[in-house]
This record gives C-alpha cells, sequence and structure tokens, in this order.
C-alpha cells in the first residue's frame, strides 16, 4: 500500500519568515520524531525560467517590461502539480511535507492539496526591511539598493494586495513572522502529529 504524505502549506509575504519557518519545523520533525520522514518543497523552484512569456508589468520608473514574480503565473503550476502528486504518492514519501511559496494558499488547485493550512503574516515594514537586507546580502537577481526598493514598490507590494494578505483567509492558523518559533513549533508539531484527515478537522487560530 501506497503512503500518504500529510501535507502542510505555507503562505504569506516576502520575507515574512515562511522558509525559516518550514525548515524549523522540518528540523523539529526530524529530531523529535526520526521514524516520520520530512521534506521541504519552494515554490520558487517552479518560477518560470522562460521569462519572456511573463507575466510581465510595465515599470512606472523604466518604462521597461520587469517580470511580475509576485503574480501567480510567474510559477510553473502544471508541473509543480505534477511533482507534488509523484512525491505525495509513492512507497518512500514522507509523512510530512511541508511546501511554502507567496501563492501556496493562492491558488486552489494547490490549496485543495494541503491537509494543514498555515499564513505567515509580519508588518509591511518589517518585511520590506528583511527584503533588503536579504537581498543585499545575494539572496536573490540583484543587490542594488535602489532596484531592491523599486522592485518591492512596482511589483512585491502591489503582488501580496492582490494575491497573498486575500488569501489568509483560507488558513487553518496565522503565524506571526516576528514570533518565537521555539514555542510555536511544537504547538505545530502536535497539530502535525495528531494527523486530521483533513484541513478542515483543524481548529483555526493565531500563534503568535
Amino acid at each position: 500500500m501506497l503512503n500518504r504524505s500529510f501535507v502542510v502549506g505555507l503562505a504569506g509575504g516576502s520575507a515574512a519568515g515562511k522558509s525559516t519557518l518550514a525548515q524549523a519545523l522540518a528540523d523539529y520533525l526530524t529530531t523529535t520524531t526520526p521514524h516520520r520522514g520530512v521534506e521541504v518543497i519552494s515554490t520558487d523552484r517552479y518560477i518560470k525560467q522562460d521569462r519572456t512569456q511573463g507575466p510581465n508589468f510595465i515599470s512606472p520608473s523604466t518604462g521597461e517590461p520587469t517580470f511580475h514574480f509576485n503574480h501567480p503565473d510567474a510559477l510553473e503550476l502544471p508541473r509543480l502539480l505534477a511533482d507534488l502528486e509523484t512525491r505525495t504518492a509513492t512507497d518512500d514519501a514522507p509523512s510530512v511535507l511541508l511546501i511554502e511559496g507567496l501563492m501556496v494558499l493562492h491558488l486552489p488547485p494547490l490549496r485543495e492539496k494541503l491537509d494543514l493550512r498555515l499564513f505567515v503574516e509580519l508588518d509591511a515594514d518589517e518585511r520590506a526591511l528583511r527584503r533588503l537586507l536579504r537581498d543585499m546580502k545575494g539572496g536573490r537577481a540583484s543587490t542594488d539598493p535602489e532596484f531592491i526598493a523599486r522592485y518591492y514598490r512596482e511589483s512585491a507590494r502591489v503582488g501580496h494586495a492582490l494575491y497573498v494578505e486575500p488569501s489568509r483567509v483560507y488558513a487553518d492558523f496565522i503565524v506571526r513572522g516576528d514570533a518565537d518559533f521555539a514555542r510555536v513549533v511544537p504547538l505545530l508539531a502536535t497539530i502535525i502529529r495528531a494527523n486530521p484527515v483533513s484541513s478542515s478537522d483543524a481548529t483555526s487560530g493565531k500563534l503568535t
């Protein structure tokens, strides 16, 4: 009989703390319950490589078409769904699969595959500062502060308002990105270990 992975989705704004929380949760589950295989997938892996097909926006600052990373169509969704289906329906499927990314709760075909839905929230000013510091260290395509600030205003902030923030209504739990993860992660692990049949069985709440 094939194993079935318990799939946890983590959405939230750029630099809100999704990747950090996902990795902390994976490390905790692996350490405290070593027999449970845990994997983390970032939707960043599925951003379109061929940028000529868009989605693009015209930069108000430069007048040039610019790839819109913060748009749902920036993802190769069919490939992501196919990989998710393959990975969760094999003999060696992980017990827990964590998938994190901006649009995890926005996209219905992906959202429907989640057993637990988390939204990582953080104030806009703090997200912008974190993003600036991260990108200046070489975490993304450019380390130029002016470009980073402009792209945040024209793409990240717009995409957050249109797609990311509204998707929080689908979350079972909302986690503060500046919370003490050492306290939050064990609570989430307890919920995951209970392994409800679907996210609708979980009690909604806010973890700070």
